[in-house]
């Protein structure tokens, strides 16, 4: 995957997704459920693009390659189109803007890109970044951060962003972010305590723990405030939806083929099932239907994985007020076998699956 949330979405009858190899964003016009009409590619204003926001044909682009960026566009619901707002804004991740090489000292290496863009409650642009100043601290544990830009409201361009810095435990891993009722963020770390490394070994002498969800307050000038945190005794969390129809946090847990369900309601933030559901092998992306009734979660089964067939599956629950999720269906019509993506390119790469997006009548 690309270590990322929101690589697709829809806004209006309009979908729109990233195209990390080619430096480009798709649109697409959906006319029903059944029939969608490709409407136009665009450059992304940067490297590897990995996530993308929209607010009332507002879209933010993230890059993730180089010294990462976002690109700002006005979308047309007329035709799909997105329109450039200026030049891009880069991210200053130490990459360079232009290089495209790939490795733990220059992004988008996984452990330290930016992971997310999103809109605020108050229509500002906020950012993840698992590393800042990108990978150069590999693999010693590096401060993630929260870059919040100001948007003006008059041409949408994004002003210098405000930077919250996440000291008190290097190697967190800021992923990915929603928002609650209340306007607080719910900000996903991959490592919920920081890590520790032996520099001799990197990675594979790895003291990480479990995830953790950390909802913070703004200040309405772009800094945050951690108000509690709350692991989710579950290895790899990477991804996250709040649905406010029970105000209740779902994450996918990668590592335990898990969803942990916590209750968010300004008082007493906990963690209510850390395993909430399982059996989901390989958890990405999760999204809630527009009702709150119905939680998707993208299963990737890799093969390989403990568990993997090779047979990606939508696996839909019932969401309870409670936070309770009990299994409905597991759609795996319209995908491909990792055996068939495989033996469908020329070169023998996979296509992985990767993110979710809603279309309602």
């Amino acid at each position: 995957p690309l270590t990322s949330q929101s690589a697709i979405l829809v806004a209006g009858d309009c979908l729109l997704n990233v195209n990390a190899g080619s430096n480009e964003v798709s649109t697409f016009r959906i006319h029903s459920s059944i029939e969608i009409e490709f409407a136009g590619i665009f450059g992304s204003g940067g490297l590897f693009p990995v996530s993308i926001a929209e607010r009332d044909d507002l879209v933010y682009v993230l890059n993730g390659g180089g010294n990462g960026s976002i690109q700002g566009y006005t979308l047309s619901q007329f035709n799909c189109g997105l329109r450039p707002i200026g030049d891009a804004v880069e991210l200053d991740q130490g990459g360079g803007p232009t290089s495209v090489e790939v490795t733990p000292f220059n992004p988008p290496f996984g452990a330290a890109s930016p992971a997310q863009v999103g809109f605020t409650p108050d229509g500002n642009i906020l950012v993840t970044v698992k590393a800042l100043g990108g990978g150069q601290n590999y693999p010693l544990a590096a401060v993630g951060g929260l870059l919040v830009f100001p948007i003006d409201p008059a041409t949408g361009a994004a002003g210098h962003p405000h930077t919250t810095e996440i000291t008190d435990r290097p190697g967190s891993a800021p992923f990915a972010f929603d928002f609650d009722h209340d306007g607080r963020l719910l900000l996903i770390e991959l490592f919920g305590e920081g890590y520790l490394v032996d520099p001799s070994n990197g990675f594979n002498n790895l003291e990480a723990g479990f995830g953790g969800l950390s909802v913070w307050e703004a200040d309405g000038i772009g800094d945050y405030t951690e108000v509690s945190r709350t692991s989710t005794e579950q290895f790899l969390t990477c991804w996250i939806e709040y649905v406010p129809q029970n105000h209740c946090v779902y994450t996918s847990n990668s590592g335990f083929a898990s969803v942990s369900a916590f209750t968010v309601d300004g008082q007493a933030d906990a963690l209510v099932d850390s395993t909430a559901a399982t059996g989901v092998v390989g958890p990405l992306d999760l999204v809630a239907s527009p009702d709150g009734n119905f939680l998707y979660v993208l299963s990737a089964s890799v093969l390989g994985s403990p568990g993997g067939t090779g047979q990606p599956s939508v696996v839909v629950y019932q969401t309870a007020d409670d936070c309770g999720l009990e299994q409905v269906q597991a759609i795996e019509d319209g995908f491909d076998t990792e055996e068939a993506r495989r033996d469908a390119d020329p070169n023998g790469v996979l296509n992985g699956v990767l993110g979710l997006a809603v279309w309602s009548v």
